[in-house]
């Protein structure tokens, strides 16, 4: 089923607006654009903002594919479940009403030959009118345009895809490969882009498509583990990938999930840290916190004298730990700095 998506381009809209829109519908996935379909029918835009915050929640959404009625939905239900019941069973299974059941428990809306589920806490509003260059296209470690001999034109897919590896249908792999009426080995790369430019020129580094999948989905497992919750981890990663200088995507993977080989010390926690360095030194907390310390300015010396490199934005210093091992043992302890 196609979807055309034109009309959120003739709502009212500033000129940064209609430059957002253009740009987020150019690469909008298969699987987006029929989970946007539902939403505008379920929330009709009526102004820019109202389209650029759909926009910004599709990936709250979900959807199941080739599904067309209730019974359809009881077969999604014995999949979720991981029941599979032999034929003579299903014979006597009263599927239908295992799709109302689903849809009791997955509100959403049958499209075509998909289902959109609603999410089941939906996000407060992104955009204001005023916040635009907040809001931004995320969840996604790599897109890619692909095209097929049947359709030269291609398609988009967005990556992770955490439903390439099972048998349901509801991934952004499958419904792209379904739409182009071919599969990966027949499909030819016309685009790719990753989220984070240090990954370099994608186009340059692949022409087989099932490696820049595989690729494009271990470093959107990567980015979503966020190296088991670590704290302000975009910001160290992109810090970390200049330390490296990653130039293509296999050097961006490599170094989101080695990132725990680095300390970082944050701009934000500078007081923190030389009050913990003091601390160590054998300073009386009385004195540390008497006012007596220029605690922002030790902290930045301690740093740089320990090997410590501060990133280009200012904001974060790190170094490996194998260096910080090595250099401890001869750096100059805090009460000599001090």
């Amino acid at each position: 089923m196609n979807h055309d998506h034109s009309d959120l381009l003739r709502l009212p809209h500033t000129d940064a607006e209609g430059k957002w829109l253009e740009e987020r519908l150019e690469t909008l996935s298969v699987k987006e654009s029929a989970i946007l379909a539902a939403a505008k029918l379920r929330h009709p835009p009526e102004t820019a903002a109202d389209a650029i915050n759909l926009l910004a929640s599709l990936q709250d959404y979900d959807a199941c594919c080739l599904v067309h009625d209730e019974e359809d939905l009881g077969r999604v239900y014995l999949a979720d479940a991981g029941l599979e019941l032999p034929d003579l069973v299903l014979e006597h299974t009263d599927l239908e009403a295992l799709g109302v059941a689903f849809e009791d428990s997955h509100p959403g809306t049958f499209l075509g030959d998909c289902y959109v589920m609603y999410p089941a806490d939906p996000r407060q509003a992104q955009y204001d009118g005023t916040n635009l260059d907040t809001v931004k296209d995320e969840g996604w470690s790599v897109k890619a345009k692909i095209g097929s001999p049947r359709h030269p034109e291609g398609v988009w897919l967005r990556l992770p895809d955490y439903d390439d590896s099972s048998d349901a249908p509801h991934g952004e792999i499958d419904m792209a490969l379904r739409k182009l009426e071919a599969c990966i080995d027949e499909c030819t790369i016309l685009d790719a882009r990753c989220v984070f430019p240090e990954a370099g020129n994608l186009m340059e580094q692949y022409d087989d498509l099932a490696e820049l999948i595989f690729d494009g989905n271990n470093l959107g497992y990567s980015l979503d583990e966020r190296a088991q919750g670590m704290q302000g981890f975009e910001q160290k990663l992109a810090a970390a990938m200049e330390y490296d200088g990653c130039r293509t995507l296999k050097d961006v993977i490599c170094c989101a999930d080695e990132i725990r080989r680095f300390s970082f010390v944050t701009t934000d926690k500078l007081e923190d840290y030389a009050r913990s360095e003091l601390k160590k030194a054998g300073a009386p907390e009385a004195l540390i916190d008497g006012g007596l310390f220029d605690l922002e300015g030790l902290a930045r010396d301690s740093l740089e004298q320990s090997g410590y490199r501060l990133d280009r934005t200012g904001s974060v210093y790190l170094k490996p730990r194998q260096q910080e091992q090595e250099l401890s043992r001869g750096a100059m302890p805090m009460e000599q700095i001090i």
